[in-house]
């Protein structure tokens, strides 16, 4: 925990750190309060999964155009205003749900501007921590990130499924504006030079920069095309919790909760051990190992029906997701050039929007067979594509 401490002794990350924990607290409070009222309105798997799917798309369409505008704006004041517009949808959602005035298509159009606010989002922390450490503590800072974002959702995610049983889905929104506004304040603490690196930009060649880029970097192209694949089938199976909260497990929105909670815990744990490694230097090795254990973390969950073991699998398989993801983004930061980084993390925040795109597939398939099937196709997947990737990714990263 040495190499945590030292990180969080800058002051600067440290807001940042902090904008991280209450930011993802009002990002699983959405969470869990949209996963339980879509399948409150509308009994179905495929909604569940679909909902999501709009906020996945406009982060895949935006996020190269926002990652080039991000080269041009400054990027604590864009963040600063990301987070304030977040609170703001999940405010308007909660009223529309107090008012009795809720509808299915609300939730897809604060999903499309979730979408939006989300493209941002992410490339601008991930820029702001390349400007406020030291290229030695990337991967460090990248998992005290990780590790900063899972307290929140630990601390949020039971919380926020307490709140819904017990008051309504509305005041699991209420819950959201108020973290979200608690990390926007957490924004205008963090010194530093964020100002834009260019005043103009052609977008449209500069996102033809990045991709060119990132073709002419197999390690980057190996890294993003895992990352996506890890998305699409490894991240989207949260979207099936509500699901296997209520039809698995036989319990409420405080179930789904807890379930959610169990994950970040998992996720937690995960980040405050990849934290402690220090600069790791066998970083390809992290990335393939924890996409391994991500597939047996997933299968096993897959099979539970027993709440208590689902609890301890649920912590299991998201700390294996987490290890890959921080592990994965240090590697890709460390891969590029400095005057790269909005383009290239513009298109890797696409790749998460994918999360939400799986959500549907996952959906549609636990419609015929049920949310545990189509959980374990994934898992299946996952360790047959890691395990393809092994040797050329651990060559390439040696290198």
């Amino acid at each position: 925990m040495r190499n945590l401490v030292e990180t969080l002794k800058l002051p600067a990350y440290r807001w940042l750190w902090f904008n991280s924990v209450f930011g993802s607290a009002r990002l699983i409070s959405v969470f869990v309060a949209r996963g339980w009222l879509v399948l409150t309105l509308t009994d179905s798997p495929f909604w569940v999964g679909a909902a999501p799917a709009v906020r996945g798309l406009t982060q895949i369409v935006l996020g190269a155009f926002a990652g080039v505008m991000l080269d041009r704006v400054d990027r604590k004041t864009a963040l600063f205003w990301v987070e304030i517009g977040n609170s703001a949808v999940a405010l308007a959602l909660a009223l529309l749900i107090l008012t009795g005035q809720i509808a299915l298509w609300h939730v897809f159009v604060a999903a499309l501007f979730e979408g939006v606010l989300i493209s941002v989002r992410w490339p601008a922390i991930n820029t702001m921590i390349v400007s406020v450490v030291e290229k030695e503590q990337v991967l460090n800072a990248s998992a005290a990130q990780m590790l900063g974002f899972n307290l929140g959702n630990v601390a949020a995610s039971a919380l926020a499924g307490v709140i819904i049983a017990s008051f309504g889905v509305e005041y699991g929104y209420f819950f959201a504006v108020a973290t979200g506004l608690i990390s926007a304040g957490c924004v205008l603490f963090v010194s530093g030079n964020f100002r834009p690196i260019a005043q103009t930009i052609h977008v449209t060649k500069a996102i033809s920069e990045g991709i060119g880029y990132i073709r002419e970097s197999q390690i980057l192209l190996w890294l993003i095309t895992l990352g996506f694949l890890m998305s699409f089938l490894g991240w989207s199976n949260l979207t099936m919790l509500p699901v296997v909260a209520r039809d698995v497990l036989s319990g409420d929105a405080s179930a789904f909760g807890y379930l959610t909670g169990a994950g970040a815990l998992g996720s937690l744990i995960s980040t405050a051990l990849i934290a402690s490694l220090g600069n790791y230097k066998d970083k390809a090795f992290l990335v393939l190992t924890s996409g391994i254990l991500t597939s047996v973390g997933i299968l096993a969950f897959s099979f539970s029906t027993w709440f208590a073991l689902s609890l301890v699998l649920a912590g299991l398989m998201q700390a294996a997701l987490m290890a890959f993801e921080v592990t994965l983004t240090a590697s890709v930061l460390l891969n590029t050039t400095d005057e790269m980084h909005g383009r290239v993390q513009g298109i890797y925040t696409q790749v998460f929007g994918f999360t939400w795109v799986g959500g549907v597939f996952l959906g549609a398939i636990a419609e015929y067979t049920g949310a545990p099937t189509a959980i374990a196709i994934g898992g299946i997947a996952i360790g047959t594509i890691v395990l393809f990737a092994w040797a050329p990714l651990r060559r390439l990263m040696r290198a």
